[in-house]
């Protein structure tokens, strides 16, 4: 009997594969005609995301559809460019450059997957090709775009000792690229991190960004669609260490896990963009730090975040929060103000000084938060800001010591989702017109080159 039930499932099994094997053979040789309909596109155009020299896309997906009540055939699909085309696309499961007679069941569609695969950057970035679908009637062409940027590509954990980065070449960083003497990065430039890497300005060298006005230095994940812009934590940070001098003008930082790590060193900052980081925008380890028109915001335990004591000035700028990650558990503070370390570590706050900023966020009742040891110095000055302070057993901004013409309302910021950022202020806003005009005359230009005038808008944008 086990014999007989043996030889009935060896059977089956044979006539499965024999079927399987004749209808893959059948694969080959459709019994359809040749669609003479126009076809349906998903789009005319497939745009895929810059990249850089020797490096490859996402994945992006054209969709076809044969309007007929009939099953029909493809004549023909192909890149205009052939073999050579740094585009690679994959037609109903097969790669290749070139398909005839492919497939595509009546009212149904057929999936052509699209990517770049760069060589060399060409002397014009925009590279561009077609796939032609050709029918009985006609030919219908579908644009593809690309943008092939020329990079360095830094080895893992590489060292190097001076370099000037410009426009005309990105850089891209893999582990942790470590400057031992002097970079000076030019306006326009972009610096890409691959997952987890980091920028190491080492002990006692110097950082120069030369940013401009919409030319500004770009600090981003090495993934170049723009999506991940609103992504924290796609890369580590940018440490300064000690003994450390740095210069920044002009600059967005983006994504990180930390976007600047200033470690017992000296940095002037200013016109910069410090948004959608994990943890921090600013952490400052007993650092000297000068800044002003900074924007930030959306970081899940501090937008600007000083440790161990220091000393810092910072004027019309902005240090909004609104992380709200679904996985999010940090407070998410605009500023969080220390004279300790999480060892319990002390050092004198020497000065602290924030003129006509604004500290907004939405997690926690307060925006600024202390946490001090009272037996060692801790100095501080807030002139004429506008303050979340919605608890005031904690801090009253209004009447504390070291608090000097504050405002507790709303800013009505324009827009502080992930992918806008828009840290302006609404017409309406309080702090339109409400600005200590000896700071703004120290600083005449908000971040967008716009005079301030005589009646100073609080914050990094007049």
């Amino acid at each position: 009997m086990n014999d007989y039930f043996m030889n009935v499932k060896i059977f089956i099994v044979g006539l499965g594969i024999a079927s399987l094997i004749g209808f893959q053979s059948c694969r080959e040789d459709f019994d359809y005609d040749p669609i003479s309909s126009d076809l349906n596109y998903s789009k005319d155009t497939v745009s895929l995301d810059t990249v850089y020299n020797f490096s490859k896309s996402e994945t992006y997906v054209l969709k076809v559809y044969n309007p007929d009540n009939d099953d029909r055939v493809i004549p023909k699909i192909y890149l205009t460019r052939g073999e050579s085309s740094f585009f690679k696309i994959n037609v109903d499961g097969k790669a290749g450059s070139t398909f005839e007679n492919v497939p595509i069941r009546k009212k149904d569609s057929l999936f052509i997957f699209v990517e770049v695969s760069a060589k060399d950057a060409p002397i014009n970035p925009l590279y561009d090709d077609e796939i032609n679908f050709e029918t009985t009637n006609s030919t219908k062409k579908i644009k593809l775009i690309s943008w092939i940027e020329k990079a360095k590509i830094h080895a893992k954990d590489a060292t190097i000792s001076s370099e000037n980065w410009n426009v005309n070449e990105a850089q891209v960083i893999d582990g942790n690229l470590t400057v031992t003497n002097d970079l000076t990065i030019e306006k326009g430039t972009k610096v890409y991190f691959k997952k987890g890497a980091s920028l190491t300005i080492a002990n006692n060298a110097k950082l120069t960004v030369n940013g401009a006005l919409n030319e500004e230095v770009k600090f981003r994940s090495a993934r170049h669609d723009n999506k991940y812009d609103s992504i924290p934590d796609q890369w580590n940070k940018i440490e300064l260490a000690p003994n450390s001098t740095s210069k920044i003008n002009y600059a967005k930082i983006i994504g990180a896990n930390t976007g600047l790590h200033v470690n017992n060193a000296k940095l002037e900052i200013s016109n910069a963009k410090i948004v959608n980081n994990q943890s921090y925008g600013i952490l400052a380890t007993n650092a000297q730090i000068k800044g002003y028109n900074l924007v930030m915001n959306n970081s899940n335990l501090a937008s600007l975040a000083i440790e161990l004591g220091g000393s810092y000035e910072f004027y019309h700028s902005t240090f909004a929060n609104y992380f709200n990650f679904s996985t999010s558990v940090g407070p998410a503070y605009s500023l969080y103000l220390s004279n300790l370390d999480n060892d319990k570590n002390t050092a004198a706050l020497t000065k602290a000084t924030f003129g006509n900023c604004i500290f907004y966020n939405e997690r926690t009742p307060n925006a600024i938060v202390f946490d001090k040891n009272d037996a060692v110095q801790f100095n501080y000055l807030f002139d004429t800001n506008i303050i979340h302070n919605a608890d005031t057993s904690k801090l009253n901004v209004t009447s504390a010591t070291g608090f000097l013409n504050n405002i507790t309302l709303d800013p009505l910021f324009e827009n502080t989702n992930y992918d806008a950022n828009k840290l302006w202020v609404k017409e309406t806003s309080p702090a339109k017109k409400a600005g200590k005009l000896t700071f703004a005359q120290q600083y005449p230009l908000d971040y967008n080159g716009v005079q301030r005038g005589t009646m100073p808008t609080i914050g990094a944008f007049q």
